[in-house]
Order: C-alpha cells, then sequence, then structure tokens
C-alpha cells in the first residue's frame, strides 16, 4: 500500500471513529469544516467565512470534538509517512547494495578512505570520538506516555500492512487492531487531570530509552565497527563513544519543582531501566547459551569466578542440578540474579539517608564476564546476542542515561553568598562584582573546607542547593561516577560563576571528576564566552581541577536564548564566532575541549537537520566530540520509530566524522573570505537592530504578543511540570523561557523567532555576493535553508485571525503591517539568493508535504482563535465553564504541533 492509500485508509477508520464515538451529525459537521477549509486555500470566493461561521457555531463539546479529530488525524498522517519513509530507506538501501547508502557510517568511513584518510588518521579520530545525546523535557510537552504506546502498536500495524505477503485474514485483522487503537486513543483523554511531576516527565523519556535507544543504540555500534572492518581491518572502536544523558530530574533552573529528593527519585529510575533491561537479556542469553561443557569447557578464569560465588542463590542452584553441565547458562543465570537482587534496592532512600551501605553491583560487575563468554563461544554465537548485551553493558552501564545537573548562576551565587554571611567570611559576596568574588574564591578553594551542618543557611531554597551537592556525593560514593552528568551553569556571567559551584562540590567532597560546564546564552555572554575562559584558563585553582579531568572542558551554547534575544539571523552568527573564538582559546591553552549544543526542535531554536548542521560549524570546532540536546517533541518525531531512530543517529554521527576527519572537510571549510565576514557582520547587526527594535523597542508590543498569541493560555496548561517563566509572574520577554516564547509565535501561525529581520539584513545587501556566499559556505545555506523552512511554515493569512484578538485596533493593525512587510522582504531576498521561485524548491517532498497539511491545520487555529475569545471573554478564566474550552484548547495545540511538525 502507497502513502496515499495508507493515509486515505486512515481517514476512513478515523471518520468510522469520529461517528460512532461521538454522532454522524459531529462528524458531518467535521467535514463540512475540512471542505470549507480546502476551498479557502483554493481561493474560492465566500470559503473563509463559511469557515469562520463553522467554527463559531460550534459549543465547546464539539469544539474539542473536532479539534480533537483534526489533531488526530495528524497522529495518523505522521505515522504513515513515517512508515512510508521507512520503505523508501529500505528500497534505496536495496537498490544500491553492496554500495552504502549515503550519510550513513558505512558511507562516511568509504568517503574518508578514498579522500585519503589514513590508517594512523582514522585511529586518532576513532581515539576521540564521543557522541552523546541529551534528552529534555519542556513545558510545550504535548504528548502522554499512554498515547505514545498506542500510536506505537498502530505504527507496528501499518508495518505488518505493508508485507507483500499478508493473507486477506492477516489484513483484515491488521486493519481491525488500528480500529480498535483509534479508538482507545479518541476515548483517552490528551489533557491531562493534573500538572505532570517531574517524574512523569523522567518516565516519558525513559519509554524512549527502553523502547528505542536500548536496541537502536547498539546497532549503530555495529554499523562502525562493519564499516572498519571492510577500510580498516584490525581497527577497533573506542569505549562508549555513542551514549544518552538526560536533563529530565536534574535541570532545576527555574523548575522549583526538582527537588534534591525528585533527583534521587530520578536516579532510582534511571538504575531500574538499566538493571530490568540488563536481566532481561542475561536471561534470555541463560537460555540461548545451553552449551555443553564437554563441547565448550568453561574458561578457567570464569570458573574461578564461578567458584567465588559459592553458594549460589537457590534457583541458581537449581539450574545448576538440571542443566550442570551447561555452566554458560548459569553463568547468565548468575549475572542476572544479580541484578534481581540489585533491583530490590531502595535507591531514593539511600541516596537521601547518610547511612553505612553495602557493596553494590556495578556495570563492571557485568562487563568482565560478558568479555569472557564472548572470548570462549564461538565467533557466530559472540557476534550474536553476547556482543549486543556487552554493547547494552558498556552504552547504558547501570544507568540507563547519565543525569546532568543544571542550575542558574544567580540562585548558585544566592546560596554560596548566605553560607559566606553565616560562616562570617564575607557579608557582601553575591553583591560584589566578578572580579572581587573571583579573587575570594581562589583563595577559598586553596583552604581547607569548612565543617557545614546537614542543612546549612536560613533559607530553603539554600538549604535545596547545599542538598544537591550532598546528594551527588552520597550518588558517586555508593554508585560511582558514571550515573551522573555534568554540572551546568546557566547564564554564566563570568570565571565566579564557575569557581562557585567548583567551591560548593570541594566542601561537599564531590569535587573531584566534576564537568563544570559554563552555558552561554544571550548574544552578549557568547561574544563574553572566549575572554571568561581565557580568565578561567589562567586560575590556578580551577586548571587545577582541569588536570584531574585530563585538561578536558565542556562548554555549552544556547541557541534558544540567544534567538529571543537578538533574532534569528544574529544570534546564528553569534553562535558561529563563538564557536570558532572557544576553539581558538581552547587550543592556545592546552584543553581539549567539546561543544554542548542546546538545540531545540524549531529552527529559531537551532533545529533542522542535524547532519546539516554538524556540517555547517565552523572548522576546528567538532574534532570528533559532539554533544546536543534532543528537546520536547523532537525526541517523539525523530525517535518514535526504531528504523528513523537509526537512521537519524546514522546521520549525525557520519556528520561527526566528515566534520572531524582530516580530508573529510566539506566546501567552504577554509579560511572565511574578508568580503563575506564583512557581509554577514554587517547582516547580522542589521538584522539585530531590526528585531530588536521591534520585539524590545516598540511601545506596547509585550501588549500584542499577549493578545495575538496563545502564550498566557499556555502557561495555565497542565502539559509540563515546567513554569513557562524563570520567575513567577513573569510573562515578560526578559523572563519568559525562550520554549514558551517560540512555542507561542508557531501555534499563532507568525513564526516570528524563526524569520524576523532577516530580510532587512538581506535586502540591504549584495545579492550576488550572497549567492556565492549561499553557494560556498555551508553555514550560510544551512542557515537560509532553515529561513526557508520556517517561511513556509509561517502563514500570515491565519496569523491575522489572531490580530483580531487584539483590543486595541490600531495596535493591531500598526503592529500586523510591520510583521506582514518584513515577511514579505525576508521571501523575496531568500527566493533572490537561492535561485527559487518558491520557498523549499530543492526540497519538493517537504514543499508538498507542507502544502497537503496547510488545509488540515488551518481548522485547528479558526478553533483555537475561537476558543481564545470565549476563553477571555469570561469574567472567571479559571471557573467552571473555562474547563470544556481548556480541553478544547489543549486539542489545538496538540494538534498545530503535531500538523507543524513542531512544538517548541
Amino acid at each position: 500500500m502507497d502513502l496515499s492509500g495508507t493515509i486515505h485508509l486512515l481517514g476512513e477508520l478515523l471518520g468510522r471513529v469520529l461517528s460512532e464515538q461521538e454522532s454522524p451529525a459531529l462528524f458531518e459537521t467535521e467535514e463540512r469544516i475540512r471542505s470549507a477549509a480546502k476551498a479557502r486555500r483554493a481561493g474560492e470566493a465566500g470559503a473563509a467565512e463559511a469557515l469562520a461561521r463553522e467554527v463559531a457555531a460550534l459549543d465547546p463539546n464539539a469544539a474539542r470534538a473536532v479539534a480533537s479529530a483534526f489533531t488526530l488525524y495528524f497522529d495518523l498522517v505522521n505515522l504513515a509517512e513515517e512508515r512510508y519513509r521507512v520503505q523508501a530507506l529500505r528500497e534505496r538501501e536495496r537498490e544500491l547494495h553492496p554500495a552504502p547508502i549515503g550519510e550513513s557510517i558505512p558511507a562516511a568511513i568509504a568517503q574518508l578512505k578514498a579522500q585519503g584518510v589514513t590508517r594512523q588518521g582514522m585511529a586518532a579520530l576513532l581515539g576521540g570520538l564521543r557522541v552523546e545525546l541529551v534528552l529534555t523535557a519542556h513545558p510545550t510537552e504535548a504528548k502522554r506516555r499512554t498515547l505514545l504506546s498506542k500510536v506505537q502498536r498502530i505504527s507496528r500495524a501499518l508495518q505488518q500492512l505493508q508485507r507483500n505477503s499478508l493473507l486477506p485474514r492477516e489484513r483484515d485483522a491488521a486493519i481491525a487492531a488500528i480500529e480498535a487503537e483509534i479508538t482507545a486513543i479518541w476515548l483517552t483523554g490528551r489533557a491531562r487531570t493534573a500538572r505532570p511531576a517531574v517524574t512523569d516527565e523522567v518516565r516519558t523519556g525513559l519509554y524512549f530509552v527502553d523502547e528505542i535507544f536500548w536496541d537502536a543504540l547498539p546497532r549503530v555500534y555495529g554499523d562502525l565497527e562493519a564499516a572498519l572492518a571492510e577500510h580498516y581491518p584490525g581497527l577497533g572502536t573506542p569505549p562508549a563513544w555513542l551514549t544518552l544523558a538526560s536533563w529530565i530530574g536534574g535541570d532545576r533552573d527555574g523548575n522549583p519543582n526538582v527537588t534534591a529528593a525528585v533527583t534521587a527519585e530520578t536516579l532510582r529510575l534511571h538504575r531500574g531501566l538499566a538493571v530490568e533491561g540488563h536481566r532481561q537479556r542475561l536471561q534470555d542469553l541463560a537460555r540461548r547459551l545451553s552449551l555443553s561443557a564437554h563441547r565448550i569447557p568453561l574458561p578457567p578464569a570464569l570458573e574461578a569466578w564461578l567458584e567465588a560465588r559459592r553458594p549460589l542463590p537457590a534457583h541458581v542452584a537449581y539450574l545448576e542440578q538440571r542443566y550442570g553441565d551447561e555452566p554458560f547458562r548459569l553463568v547468565m543465570a548468575l549475572l542476572a540474579a544479580d541484578l534481581e537482587e540489585a533491583s530490590r534496592d531502595d535507591m531514593t532512600a539511600r541516596l537521601l539517608e547518610a547511612a553505612p551501605h553495602a557493596a553494590r553491583v556495578r556495570a563492571s560487575d557485568l562487563a568482565a564476564p560478558l568479555a569472557e563468554v564472548a572470548a570462549a563461544v564461538p565467533r557466530r554465537l559472540a557476534e550474536g546476542s553476547v556482543c549486543t548485551a556487552q554493547r547494552q553493558v558498556e552504552i547504558f552501564g547501570l544507568h540507563a542515561a547519565r543525569l546532568d545537573l543544571r542550575e542558574d548562576s544567580a540562585r548558585l551565587s544566592a546560596a554560596l553568598g548566605e553560607l559566606l554571611r553565616a560562616l562570617n567570611i564575607d557579608l557582601a559576596f553575591d553583591r560584589s562584582d566578578d572580579a572581587a568574588q573571583t579573587a575570594l574564591l581562589a583563595r577559598l578553594l586553596a583552604e581547607p573546607s569548612p565543617r557545614l551542618a546537614p542543612n546549612p543557611g536560613v533559607t530553603a531554597e539554600t538549604a535545596e542547593t547545599w542538598a544537591l551537592f550532598r546528594l551527588i556525593a552520597r550518588a558517586r560514593e555508593v554508585y560511582g561516577p558514571e550515573l551522573l552528568g555534568p554540572f551546568i551553569i546557566s547564564m554564566t556571567r563570568g570565571p565566579a560563576d564557575v569557581l562557585t559551584v567548583l567551591l560548593l562540590a570541594q566542601w561537599a567532597r564531590c569535587a573531584d571528576g566534576l564537568s563544570i560546564v559554563p552555558l552561554f546564552e544571550t548574544v552578549d555572554d557568547l561574544d563574553s564566552a572566549p575572554r571568561i575562559l581565557s580568565a578561567l584558563f589562567g586560575l590556578e585553582p580551577y586548571r587545577r581541577h582541569l588536570r584531574g579531568l585530563g585538561d578536558e572542558q565542556m562548554i555549552m551554547i544556547g541557541y534558544s536564548d540567544s534567538n529571543k534575544d537578538s533574532g534569528y539571523l544574529a544570534a546564528n552568527w553569534a553562535l558561529y564566532q563563538a564557536q570558532a573564538a572557544v576553539a581558538e582559546v581552547c587550543a592556545r591553552h592546552g584543553v581539549k575541549f567539546t561543544l554542548f549544543h542546546g538545540r531545540g526542535g524549531t529552527v529559531a531554536r537551532g533545529g533542522g537537520p542535524a547532519n546539516r548542521a554538524i556540517r555547517a560549524q565552523p572548522p576546528g570546532t567538532v574534532n570528533g566530540r559532539f554533544r546536543v540536546t534532543e528537546q520536547g517533541e523532537v525526541i517523539a518525531s525523530r525517535y518514535g520509530d526504531p528504523d528513523l531512530a537509526h537512521r537519524h543517529l546514522e546521520q549525525i554521527v557520519s556528520a561527526v566524522l566528515l566534520s572531524s576527519a582530516r580530508g573529510g572537510r566539506a566546501p567552504g571549510d577554509g579560511p572565511l573570505p574578508t568580503a563575506w565576514r564583512a557581509a554577514i557582520t554587517a547582516m547580522a547587526a542589521a538584522a539585530r537592530a531590526e528585531y530588536r527594535d521591534l520585539v524590545y523597542g516598540t511601545p506596547r508590543f509585550l501588549e500584542f504578543w499577549q493578545a495575538a498569541t496563545p502564550l498566557e493560555e499556555i502557561s495555565r496548561l497542565r502539559i509540563g511540570s515546567r513554569p513557562a517563566a524563570r520567575r513567577a509572574g513573569a510573562l515578560e520577554v526578559t523572563h519568559i523561557r525562550a520554549i514558551p516564547w517560540v512555542f507561542s509565535w508557531m501555534q499563532s501561525r507568525f513564526n516570528l523567532p524563526g524569520w524576523y529581520g532577516l530580510g532587512t539584513a538581506l535586502a540591504a545587501a549584495d545579492t550576488g555576493l550572497l549567492g556565492d556566499m549561499y553557494a560556498g559556505w555551508p553555514f550560510l545555506r544551512a542557515l537560509l535553508d532553515n529561513a526557508e523552512m520556517s517561511l513556509l511554515k509561517a502563514d500570515l493569512g491565519i496569523a491575522r485571525l489572531y490580530t483580531d484578538l487584539v483590543p486595541d485596533r490600531s495596535l493591531a493593525t500598526q503592529t500586523f503591517a510591520r510583521l506582514q512587510a518584513e515577511y514579505d522582504r525576508t521571501c523575496a531576498a531568500v527566493r533572490a539568493i537561492t535561485g527559487h521561485a518558491e520557498l523549499l524548491d530543492d526540497d519538493p517532498v517537504i514543499q508538498r508535504a507542507i502544502h497537503l497539511r496547510n488545509p488540515y491545520v488551518d481548522p485547528l487555529n479558526y478553533v483555537q482563535v475561537e476558543v481564545l475569545r470565549r476563553l477571555r471573554a469570561l469574567p472567571d478564566p479559571e471557573g467552571p465553564q473555562a474547563e470544556p474550552l481548556r480541553e478544547a484548547l489543549v486539542m489545538t495545540i496538540n494538534g498545530i504541533a503535531a500538523g507543524l511538525r513542531n512544538t517548541g
């Protein structure tokens, strides 16, 4: 069945469910709305008015049902497109065989070999290879875990329908299963009855670790090993070169719901998943490795290991009685028994109490026996399930994903300031400038640590911050350092912010081996990053700490706040320059560095095709090391399907390899021509001036934004544990989080953060020069290609509907006219530079998909505007009359996000 046929089948099943579970009349209403939306897109006279009348006539329950129908339709269409992509990838691989498919690991290794990368060069690249994906949760997270499971079951049924050998009764059964799941989704509430707890979000992130990454990452390891065996025989892969981390449960920046107790529970959930995953694998191996000792004797090392473990647990001793001549089975069963015992460990309590602890099972306790088994059994057996088990232990350890910790620099400074006042060391630390703080911190780092009470300080905030550092110490003492990732400092403004964390860690006795990561977010902070790092590397206390880390420093750059601060073009250029300057500073100080990219899902937040983004990084900034956040709905869209997850992972690794190796450099990777640098610098300044004049300099722009987008309503919804603003009640540009900022503009179809200011900058530049830059510079090509995506997903015809919600008509008219003019200017300039007659002409598949989706997204926007109008007219926006309207609003938010394949 082709894509069109699959979508038609799913639409037919959805229509049947709508008629049966709601009413035939409601189904007819939905069809009239759909027809009117398509007619409006086709330019038929009166169609827009007819669509508006149909939507205005909906009561709250009908509005919810219609929005649910279009939302579920997009869930199903997205599934169909994903299955089609998988099918197309398989067909392409089959056609190309034995040549590898493009943007894959085998293709990258073959290309590097063809370009002259020597065995020594490849060995050097592999020696430093380190790729890590970091999962995060945000207030725009829209889909419950129970719905994800149902969607996965539909995906598996669609996969079954693609089989050519399917019998008629099997096809009917698969279709019936799909209809049953659609019915279950329809009858399941999308909106949570309560705001999700942080641990709910942790479990959602771990769902993808369990369902997708657990098998996908070992598969990628196998890809690299096979490619090296073909082109560089005998060259092995480095240990744990592709891993996972998470912020969910460890990111406390502006989220008071993330406490030390929550972080401890998060670590327990992480360990629990890993323990159970390995236990199941080992039990499976115990059944598979039924090798007779007469044919394959147990190696002496394993014999000794087995003897040292006696007396055996009861059920393992029973297995020995039954299968005494199958010793490999016993080894696996004993390892599984160790994990069974570990699963009963009350880790949360153990982390929060300073009681003595017994020895805990470590990943190394599994790795060593597995290595002995792999060496002893026949190669074919070792390369199968045993190798997969080894890789899973290597990748996931007993922690599943490293848990990063993040806190705001101001919160850390305030906590330390309170401790210093209590110790009578400095009464005004948090009010001092960075130079004074740095001098004091350097002195204190050289002195013995003071004795502190378990809960020092007089405020709950300081007690909680200190509890975090005590938790770090306890976790590393009891379970080892593998559980935790780096400590990230939001809004880093100077060396003192980093030394503050180092001092608190030293006082808590957890400084050794702790990676402290400054996060540079605004454009001004990005500009200051080289100076701050240079000063930091020149401080002996920090340099001594860095030597303990092998002179390796991770530096995080934020794509979200820099965009909110200065707009799309200025932010991207500032990020590019900061990366190049940071690389230069690190080289000068002899520091090996890893850039941690804080990217989001939308183009405005650093999103876009991962392969293209990596290849567009400044030369010399990747060097085999790449760390990036995977945020919000991006996790579900990129990693919801095992085959697509594998494809995305291999594209990332391919790009890292090609960007890092000598001979793998892309066109434009040489020194930037002076004229190009001057042009982009001037354009960035012009774009930033236009953007900041609109967002920060236009009187009452905040009022327009709040009225013409669903921002305020989004902040009230129960769709994430994290507040929409860093400060309570702070719904203003400087305090609102970048994610809801982007999300609100995307929902209302302005999509402003992805393009505003770009047109002004491009229109003032030399089009011929820009054409040369677009053709020869991966950075500018990626920037404009991504802007095309933002422009095409924006729809100012729909956005105009939202301006009707602005009470001041003069403000609405003037602001919208300015946005429309800049949008038109940007579209015209981008088309002129790229040579495209229409936006995204060079990507007709995505272009067509957006055009086909628009008539189905439009009704959701119409319903959203109507619901917002009614909500805002209520005397009590939190009263009982508001609840059914809020349910409908949640449906529109989910549907628009699914239709545009973007949240925040």
